[in-house]
């Protein structure tokens, strides 16, 4: 693909996201609809909203690196638990909403149980630093594919990739994100279930795709390969379950839900998502071949995917997967930018700045915050960290939240001191661990920095509870 085309592809796309948002603005905007759609989200637009937003960059790009690096233990142990977590995250979710019914998010739901700023800010120190998490990996890969196929500069591509999202989620929120995931999500699922089955047409067919099951180097063809289970299985588990649970998107579209329908949403929404990385993998195994491997080398192993598709499809098929990764990334990204308004209007800008706002400032406020995450965001992407970096180090950011969040949720002895502690110390024990970790490719020190985060949240919200004498009940809260 030539500059121009990928451009105009580019800008083709947005135009319709623009247009499919506006055309689903309400008459009357208020912040109730642009932070939780006035509640209403149902089954079929929840499910195909909460895929869209979980297809990361490690959905789109990871799932083929892994395919292509480590065989079918790999993609297993990235794939597996990417979609248990829909389902683990289904009871925290409920018991959310039946304990907070007007809440916003797991933070705003902290502050009304315990009444403290500690505990409160903590938090939300942890659900900002995801929220950026999503930002830059998302940016990244996008900036990544675009500089690959146009030979354009890659902070023109990453701007590129942030300002295509947040031009949208700026109209109307959480409604724009999530009818623009629904449309991004049947796109995803044509395009994989078209261009994928094609390549393997290209290269002779499930032959080839058997040669490829153990990897470029052939040695991981056991789906329980201890050496993978260990270097990456592990630390991918404790990232991916406990992603949803420090992750705003989810939160934001749990309280947005119609009641009734939340577990049938991330139920859905989870299978929904499996398909795209199994379907996606599928070019790993290709390229691992050692047919493939003598035709053509892989360039960058984080884009083996659409270097596959480039090298057997005509132009417009890769056309149609530069789309495919284009709505799969910014979905994400403008889930991302929804959730931050949410978390920035109502436990910041109401709770400690202007407690009365009014619906209009709270509207203003929040498209700030988008625009203000976007730039801080954008500016850290351009330092250009590898992918695989980034995902596991926000998922040791994600797994500090875990275990406080299900004793917040669940427990009638632990105090808002002893979640404070647990989530701190979580977050200094194991975020600068996994930075060093990932950065110097220890195996053993990656399995450790994401051992200790779920560790040390559980000794210390173990102690704390141990050490309450009075367990205080407590209901559903109303708003305060």
């Amino acid at each position: 693909m030539t500059a121009q085309q990928t451009l105009l592809l580019s800008a083709a796309y947005i135009a319709v996201m623009l247009v499919v948002s506006w055309l689903s603005k309400l008459k009357r905007e208020t912040a109730s609809d642009f932070l939780v759609m006035n509640r209403e989200l149902g089954t079929f637009r929840g499910a195909f909203s909460i895929a869209a937003s979980w297809i990361w960059a490690p959905a789109v790009f990871i799932c083929a690196q892994k395919a292509y690096e480590q065989g079918l233990p790999g993609i297993f142990w990235f794939t597996l638990p990417n979609i248990l977590c829909f389902f683990a995250f289904i009871p925290l979710a409920l018991r959310a909403r039946d304990l907070l019914p007007q809440g916003y998010s797991m933070p705003d739901y902290l502050y009304a149980r315990f009444n403290s700023k500690a505990v409160h800010l903590s938090s939300l120190l942890v659900y900002f630093g995801y929220q950026l998490g999503a930002i830059v990996i998302n940016a990244l890969a996008g900036g990544a594919l675009l500089n690959m196929l146009t030979g354009l500069s890659v902070p023109l591509c990453i701007g590129l990739m942030t300002g295509a999202a947040i031009s949208y989620s700026l109209i109307s929120g959480l409604r724009a994100s999530v009818i623009t995931d629904v449309v991004q999500m049947v796109l995803i699922l044509f395009i994989a279930f078209l261009v994928v089955p094609w390549v393997l047409h290209e290269v002779g067919g499930l032959a080839t795709l058997q040669a490829g099951l153990g990897g470029k180097t052939g040695e991981f063809g056991n789906i329980f390969d201890l050496k993978v289970a260990y270097g990456f299985g592990i630390a991918a588990t404790i990232s991916l379950i406990s992603g949803p649970v420090a992750d705003q998107m989810f939160f934001q579209r749990a309280f947005a839900a119609k009641r009734e329908e939340l577990p049938r949403i991330f139920a859905l929404g989870g299978l929904a998502f499996g398909i795209v990385p199994i379907v996606l993998s599928l070019l790993g195994f290709v390229a691992a071949a050692p047919a493939m491997q003598e035709t053509f080398n892989i360039q960058n192993t984080q884009m083996v995917g659409p270097e596959i598709v480039a090298h057997f499809l005509p132009t417009w098929a890769l056309a149609g997967f530069v789309l495919l990764a284009f709505a799969g990334l910014s979905s994400t990204l403008d889930s991302a930018f929804a959730a931050i308004s949410s978390l920035w209007v109502v436990d910041v800008y109401k709770r400690y700045i202007k407690p009365q706002a009014d619906d209009q400032k709270m509207l203003q406020v929040a498209r700030l915050a988008m625009l203000v995450f976007a730039l801080a965001g954008t500016g850290i992407t351009l330092l250009q960290p590898q992918l695989l970096w980034v995902f596991l180090i926000y998922g040791a950011l994600a797994s500090a939240m875990f275990i406080p969040a299900c004793y917040a949720l669940f427990s009638k002895r632990i105090t808002a001191t002893g979640l404070t502690v647990a989530i701190l110390l979580s977050v200094l024990g194991s975020v600068p661990l996994s930075m060093f970790a990932n950065t110097t490719g220890d195996v053993n020190l990656v399995v450790l920095s994401a051992l200790v985060s779920p560790v040390i949240g559980l000794l210390v919200c173990s102690v704390s509870a141990l050490l309450n004498k009075t367990p205080k009940e407590f209901h559903a809260i109303e708003r305060y």
